[in-house]
């Protein structure tokens, strides 16, 4: 499996996507720390939320765009 942060990265909605997953991660960890359960597991949610859109987000708006095509063309 090759992975490329490069092709990761190349929209505008991953790369936001992939910085607030790397904030979300760093909270967690302080979270997990101090053993607030609560923030940890809200972080842990969002985090991996972050981590479907970084990953799926090309192939997302591929979707979006060919829906978008077929309903207002």
């Amino acid at each position: 499996m090759n992975f490329s942060l490069q092709e990761v990265t190349q929209n505008l909605i991953s790369q936001i996507g992939f910085l607030v997953l790397l904030i979300m991660v760093i909270r967690a960890l302080v979270a997990y720390t101090r053993e607030d359960w609560g923030q940890f597991w809200s972080g842990l949610t969002l985090g991996l939320c972050c981590l479907v859109v970084v990953f799926f987000g090309p192939q997302l708006q591929e979707l979006a765009k060919g829906l978008g095509n077929a309903l207002f063309r």
